[in-house]
């Protein structure tokens, strides 16, 4: 067979065999089978691959990988999203660069300009994909704002206008005044920030006294139409009805008695501005207060703030407050820690203002999202996020769908411009024939769609629809989805509400449910402030893997503020894709938090290059196998030993757990699975087992352990593809070049199955204890000491004779995996002074120690005792100290105590070795 280069190199391998498969269609559904069907949570068209991608995307490739290789016919479609905001903002600051704004250019020539950019720099993240072994099928790559998916767009926005669940009205919405748009609640991420509670007087009109409200903003007063008080508040009964003076306005508003109001927090009298705040807009509502907006769309005052017009946000403030001091009107100040939304965009401050928008009704949508969750159609794992998805579809609020972008899918709608109240909602392309007729008297609406509302139909519109295609006929609906609890309602209950509106038909039976990737910060606390470590220090630590003095770490949600994000492309580029896809499957428990760093990515590509040399040398010691000898197989084969037996079981077994892991989307459970098998069973054991039979004179055993070793290697490759594809693939070519194997590809192939004739109880028993017995003597060499190439007296005794049996038959093993002197096996211990001893239930293992290894031994062990019982008393003492419980952070305190928890299990075992001796 051909000679292996000693080291494996992913940079000749990974791009060569990706083009290979995409060249030959590989990655395209085949068959006529019950289909498996992925959609892609489509990147952003801006985007760069970033972790969350690359645990996404490896784990769907696990799938349909999986699924193609047990001849399903699999479908992963690949597509990338319009991402409104992000690339209008992309491209305004490459226009900013040349001095221009997009009103410069107008509306159609800065989109022009949009998609020449998406044409030239859209690409990027797809290829990434490539890079990390994605197995899409490239010849249905959708767009969100390509035709079909725009017609797509069209046709549903009409079929909810038409059924009265899309209206237009005036609307408190999260204004972003970064980008100058309208947000989803979904799209505001909070963060707590310390801040001031103003204490602020509202004279009485009949100058009796005072109201006394509490605010963080006290700018937004200039827009306040009334106090409110608890209705069963009978401090304030008397004022129900009356009125306060509003300060530097000098506007008369009413005391309003409303059940919102919280009678404990401050004074229990609350300033209403039902213009900037969700909760004042309902009680302005509920009493018909005026509702005065005093903000513009950029974050100032506007004209309805009298003298402080024009003013931003933060010097309206200082203004307002300086005013109201110089009035005698603040009462108290106080700090105050307060959650500040912020557009997860531009990272500006979110301002509650009153416009005109388009909602989506949702509540008919989402019972019937609710019950197709109840009723078992769509199934979500881990089952504990049933709870979060039925609580927002019960508490579910409309969803405001418009945008104040020229980026993006416009709105269908056209109004008469003499009677705006004339609207028509159009779902064809270009204009509506009325429009063509009198291109003049209609002007279509100048905002354009979330971008969420064309995300929803994804696995529709992919497909196809709203055309009844051959594709969405055969592959709708999809399987599985595969995403992050972070978007669970934004686009996975979306996407169910669109799937039964549009086909009355859930839009796939799975999903899968992981969690965030989460990264170390390393930081300094200066003035009670945590101060985050610049990238180049955070990898000086991580290489040398010592935390300098003053220097905490916690583990936080990748940020590049916080010097914590991995980038998996530099990762591909170290330790290359199949190290790093098998870090990503080994570290996707099913816990919210998913924690990551550097050396668990170094560690797996050791495991990769355990592949390469195990294959190294099963290649070089199957060199004249024939490829006859290998297609008989191994069923009814004569001959096989019981190491042999125990493999084929052991491989078996480890199939079928594959099977039973993905079934269930145990993730890291499949990778612990193959990699236990390979490097303990295959790697560490089984390659020791047939050495003697490989350099052995006798030809027919030598036939049998190569095939048997050849075989176990092909289907590995075959079982792990999933997995790491590109190392298997090139490992796999060479078998199959030299035994003449069907396919042209391990991609293509058959994954192997689970037989149970091969599984045999027995023999994994008895491997197992001659393995545990062989361990525990070599873990005695290491503790007392002894060269590995000194032999050892040894002493195996048990009182089952069927133990002491199978030990018996085994020997050969010993004194091929340990250096052995003597070695005495039986169910009585025979007469000899001390030794080493290692108890396995009711087998014991003992190395035999001369007087010179004895009293070394027991000198090793006293000096172990007494260093581990001095570490021990040191931490119980730093532990009782009440004032370092008090004052340490919490995680110090934890550590500290596990220090004790490890040192006295270590102190308990090692007095036990010692009490053996003597």
């Amino acid at each position: 067979m051909r000679e292996l280069d000693k080291r494996y190199d992913p940079k000749a391998t990974e791009q060569r065999w990706y083009s290979f498969w995409e060249s030959r269609g590989l990655f395209q559904p085949r068959g006529d089978g019950e289909p498996f069907v992925i959609v892609i949570p489509p990147p952003n068209v801006t985007g760069k691959l970033h972790m969350g991608h690359g645990l996404d995307e490896t784990l769907q490739d696990v799938l349909i990988r999986w699924h193609r290789m047990g001849g399903r016919p699999a479908l992963w479609l690949p597509g990338t999203d319009h991402a409104g905001i992000a690339t209008q903002t992309v491209v305004e600051k490459a226009l900013h660069a040349e001095g221009l704004r997009r009103h410069d250019l107008g509306r159609e020539k800065f989109v022009e300009r949009v998609w020449q950019w998406k044409e030239e720099k859209g690409g990027a993240i797809l290829e990434q994909l490539r890079r990390l072994g994605s197995s899409v099928d490239w010849s249905r790559l959708a767009f969100t704002m390509d035709e079909p998916r725009s017609r797509a767009v069209r046709r549903v926005f009409k079929m909810l206008f038409d059924q009265g669940l899309i209206y237009r009205g005036k609307y408190l919405v999260n204004w972003d005044p970064g980008t100058q748009t309208a947000l989803s609640d979904d799209e505001v991420e909070y963060e707590e920030e310390q801040g001031s509670l103003w204490h602020i007087r509202y004279p009485y009109e009949d100058g009796s006294g005072h109201a006394v409200v509490a605010t963080t903003r006290p700018e937004t007063m200039l827009g306040d139409t009334a106090v409110a008080v608890h209705p069963k508040d009978e401090r304030y009964s008397r004022l129900h009805g009356k009125h306060c003076v509003l300060p530097l306005m000098n506007r008369l508003i009413p005391i309003v008695p409303d059940d919102f109001v919280d009678r404990e927090f401050g004074t229990g009298m609350v300033k209403v501005t039902p213009a900037h705040d969700p909760n004042d807009f309902e009680c302005g509502r509920r009493n018909g207060l005026e509702m005065i907006n005093v903000m513009t769309v950029d974050g100032r005052i506007n004209e309805n703030g009298g003298k402080y017009a024009g003013l931003d946000i933060h010097e309206a403030r200082r203004r307002v407050v300086a005013d109201l001091e110089a009035l005698g009107l603040i009462e108290r100040v106080e700090p105050h820690t307060h959650r500040i939304g912020r557009s997860y965009r531009s990272r500006a401050v979110i301002e509650p203002l009153l416009s005109d928008q388009w909602f989506v009704k949702m509540r008919p949508l989402a019972e019937r999202a609710a019950e197709a969750v109840r009723a078992g159609r769509v199934r979500l794992t881990p089952r504990t996020f049933e709870g979060v998805y039925f609580h927002w579809m019960d508490n579910v609020r409309d969803w405001c769908i418009s945008r104040q972008l020229w980026w993006g899918h416009r709105i269908p709608i056209w109004y008469h411009r003499e009677d705006p109240a004339r609207m028509i909602c159009w779902d064809g392309e270009g204009d509506p024939t009325e429009v063509r007729a009198d291109p003049r008297a209609w002007q279509q609406d100048t905002d354009v769609l979330d971008t969420w509302f064309s995300s929803w139909l994804w696995p529709l519109s992919t497909l196809g629809w709203p055309e009844e295609t051959e594709d969405l006929r055969r592959f709708y609906p999809t399987s599985v989805l595969v995403t992050g609890h972070d978007i669970l309602f934004f686009w996975v209950a979306r996407m169910i509400m669109a799937g039964l509106l549009c086909r009355d038909e859930v839009p796939f039976r799975d999903v899968f449910i992981h969690g965030l990737i989460f990264g170390k910060s390393y930081y300094r606390m200066v003035e009670n402030r945590a101060h985050y470590l610049p990238e180049h220090e955070v990898l000086e630590i991580e290489r040398s893997e010592k935390i300098p003095k003053g220097v905490r770490y916690k583990w936080e949600k990748m940020s590049k503020s916080k010097g914590n994000v991995i980038d998996p492309i530099e990762m591909i580029d170290e330790f290359g894709a199949d190290a790093v896809r098998f870090t990503l499957v080994a570290l996707c428990t099913q816990a919210r938090q998913l924690d990551l760093e550097r050396s668990r990515f170094l560690g797996y590509r050791n495991f990769i290059n355990k592949i390469w040399n195990a294959a190294r040398l099963v290649f070089m010691n199957a060199a004249d196998l024939p490829a006859e000898e290998f297609a008989r197989g191994l069923t009814g084969r004569p001959g096989l030993a019981v190491e042999d037996r125990w493999i084929l079981s052991s491989l078996h077994r480890t199939i079928a757990g594959a099977e039973r892991c993905l079934a269930e989307f145990d993730f890291a459970g499949l990778a612990n699975t193959v990699y236990q098998f390979f490097w303990r069973h295959y790697c560490d054991w089984y390659l020791e087992y047939v050495k003697p039979r490989l350099y052995g004179a006798d030809p027919a055993a030598k036939r049998t352990a190569q095939t048997v070793m050849l075989h176990v290697l092909e289907s590995s490759l075959r079982l792990m593809h999933p997995l790491i594809p590109f190392v298997t693939e090139e490992l796999w070519q060479v078998i199959r070049e030299e035994m003449n194997l069907p396919d042209s590809a391990l991609c293509s192939s058959r994954r192997p199955a689970s037989e149970a004739l091969w599984i045999d109880d027995a023999v994994e028993r008895e491997i197992a204890l001659v393995q545990d017995a062989v361990e525990a003597v070599r873990n005695m060499r290491g503790e007392i000491g002894l060269e590995p190439s000194q032999p050892l007296d040894i002493r195996i005794t048990s009182p089952s004779a069927e133990k002491v049996r199978l030990l018996r038959e085994c020997q050969h093993h010993f004194h091929q995996l340990v250096k052995v002197g003597s070695l005495e096996i039986g169910e009585v211990a025979g007469e000899h002074g001390h030794a080493a001893t290692s108890v396995l239930a009711d087998v014991t293992v003992q190395v035999l120690l001369s007087d010179e290894v004895l009293h070394r031994e027991i000198g090793r062990l006293d000096k172990a005792i007494a260093q581990t019982w001095a570490n021990a008393e040191r931490l119980e003492k730093k532990l009782s100290n009440a004032e370092f419980s008090a004052r340490a952070p919490g995680e110090v305190v934890a550590a500290e105590r596990a220090r004790l928890a490890t040192a006295k299990a270590e102190l308990e075992a090692l007095v036990e070795k010692r009490s053996r001796l003597g």
